[in-house]
């Protein structure tokens, strides 16, 4: 059996490696596909994946992304029509078109029904689609796939890296013994369809004024764009206890060294929180399914990015207590979720008995 796995972000990679790698060890032959990408080179390389490269992500405006999807498309057809696979496996817009023109069954793996433009691209052309069961399958149906074809497994998506890829990162932050706490703040991701409309939520400003009223306190910055890395270093040159990282880096292995966690939703936001870590949530729009499940079990606060500096402030004050009660609410959460790999290779072995 024939298998096409395409990732095209950090997230999807880490979710993606232990299906490659298991359909491998059954025998299976996986061609794996993926565009040029700052986090990403990183990422494959230190996951040892061996993936064709094509094409690259289109950045911030719907022309760039256009442009670069169709150019994407037109050299993965021939690749993919010359490798003739029994079903694909992605998250992406440009897999999922080829692999309908091509009459392959493409399945889709997607827990954020609020990126509209990815899910109208992908759900109606997908055989199957996998989910978190904290998203309902009304979100799924909406967009044009049947609700019986709509398969969802009791875990959120981290669980399938951080429980099956054993990196082992000797992440050194320099300074870091120098100080009580280490914060780590994620900015957000700007170039996101559903992102991009609207204007960004600047925290800048209120991590100046943290970093200057917690001097014990390391702020270490992740930026996701050069762009941004480049900003943020020389907005905070001076300050001695702000550190913006300029290389990208196995997030839990970070994360497991976190006093507590800010970022604006998303999979480091959930990361953290299964990890223990005191998690912070300054997503500007409404709430996501996977974000609303982590505040109402307990393992996640939504603030407003002017409450950050009074919220971290006495957070710290009481992180003892804090922490333990986070990682007490982490170990009953994982205490009842599945291991998405085995349904999602149940799934791939029903498509290979009638291969």
């Amino acid at each position: 059996m024939n298998i096409w796995v395409e990732y095209l972000t950090p997230k999807q990679l880490m979710f993606y490696k232990p299906i490659i790698d298991e359909a491998q060890r059954r025998g299976l032959n996986v061609l794996v596909t993926t565009r040029r990408y700052r986090e990403i080179d990183f990422l494959a390389k230190k996951l040892k994946v061996n993936a064709q490269v094509i094409g690259r992500h289109g950045g911030g405006t719907l022309y760039g992304k256009l442009v670069c999807s169709i150019n994407r498309m037109k050299k993965l057809t021939p690749l993919i029509e010359k490798f003739k696979p029994d079903i694909a496996l992605s998250t992406s817009p440009d897999a999922a078109r080829v692999a309908f023109g091509l009459g392959i069954p493409h399945i889709l793996a997607n827990d954020s029904p609020h990126s509209t433009a990815v899910a109208k691209l992908t759900v109606p052309l997908s055989s199957k689609l996998l989910t978190p069961w904290v998203v309902p399958k009304e979100e799924w149906v909406k967009y044009g796939i049947p609700s019986e074809n709509v398969i969802q497994y009791q875990a959120l998506d981290p669980v399938m890296w951080l429980k099956h890829l054993n990196i082992k990162d000797r992440l050194v932050i320099p300074r870091v013994k120098r100080f009580k706490h280490l914060i780590v703040i994620r900015i957000e991701e700007v170039h996101a369809s559903y992102m991009m409309f609207n204007k960004p939520t600047l925290i800048e400003d209120s991590i100046a004024i943290l970093a200057q009223k917690v001097i014990d306190t390391l702020i270490v910055v992740l930026p996701r764009y050069n762009w941004q890395m480049r900003h943020l270093k020389s907005r905070f040159k001076d300050f001695k206890n702000v550190m913006i990282l300029g290389k990208p880096i196995y997030g839990p292995s970070l994360l497991r060294k976190a006093t507590l966690f800010i970022g604006s939703g998303g999979t480091m936001t959930c990361e953290a929180a299964l990890l223990g870590a005191p998690s912070f949530s300054y997503y500007p729009k409404e709430l996501m399914h996977v974000e609303r499940f982590l505040i109402e079990f307990g393992l996640l606060k939504r603030i407003k990015s002017e409450e950050l500096v009074d919220i971290t402030i006495t957070s710290l004050s009481n992180i003892d207590e804090l922490r333990a009660k986070q990682q007490e609410l982490s170990k009953k959460l994982w205490s009842f979720m599945e291991d998405p790999l085995t349904k999602i290779m149940n799934l791939i072995e029903s498509f290979y008995s009638k291969a």
